[in-house]
């Protein structure tokens, strides 16, 4: 068990020079898992909301295959915002340097909203009420995107955040990975409202998953 936390943000923040390294060399399916979901975003998508969105290692992808998108990432991390700003230099993105907990969904704004590898910090409550408003700011047929850190285990997501209560930490406020199994986190997004789930890719711990609003 880890003896010692770090706040979300400055965990990123401190690696944010190895992040691409440890995600394309280490992380189930590498940059093919980032550069699927360019493929499965629906074919005139114009706005985009990418939350968490890091170093922007799914960028490219979705730029090359929508050169006038307009994006809007969020993250809490300011230099991995840096580092994704080198990326895609001479595209449409807007970038906020905050939770996207406290960001101010706007109604049927996004043609999309995309999450890669951010999400499995956080409560199933938490992420109720966050798919909720993700609903809410999708466009009608609107698609959001989730590829994260999946479990195959309801026993191992109650290990997970048994571990976090011995800390007495509360979810998403330092960094701990609480994952859940795609079955839960489609019963979520249902409950939130959406029409239809499914898993689209794997590989190892890494999973792709869609709903529909």
């Amino acid at each position: 068990m880890k003896d010692k936390l770090e706040p979300m943000a400055a965990f990123f923040n401190s690696r944010a020079a190895i992040y691409d390294e440890v995600h394309t060399g280490h992380i189930g399916g590498g940059l093919a898992g980032k550069d699927l979901v360019a493929q499965y975003l629906p074919e005139k998508t114009k706005d985009i909301l990418d939350l968490g969105c890091g170093t922007g290692l799914e960028l490219p992808a979705l730029f090359a295959r929508f050169p006038q998108v307009k994006v809007v990432g969020i993250d809490l991390a300011q230099d991995m915002l840096d580092i994704l700003h080198e990326r895609v230099v001479g595209f449409d993105i807007q970038t906020l340097c905050m939770s996207y907990f406290d960001y101010d969904f706007p109604v049927q704004k996004f043609d999309a909203v995309i999450s890669v590898m951010s999400l499995h910090h956080f409560t199933p409550t938490q992420k109720l009420d966050l798919y909720t408003r993700i609903r809410g700011t999708l466009r009608p047929c609107g698609v959001f995107l989730n590829c994260d850190y999946i479990i195959d285990s309801p026993w191992k997501e109650r290990y997970y955040f048994a571990r976090l209560r011995l800390m007495r930490q509360q979810a998403g406020e330092m960094h701990f990975d609480t994952p859940l199994t795609a079955r839960h986190e489609m019963k979520i997004m249902r409950q939130a409202g959406f029409a239809s789930t499914e898993t689209l890719w794997r590989e190892g711990t890494s999973q792709l998953l869609r709903t529909n609003a």
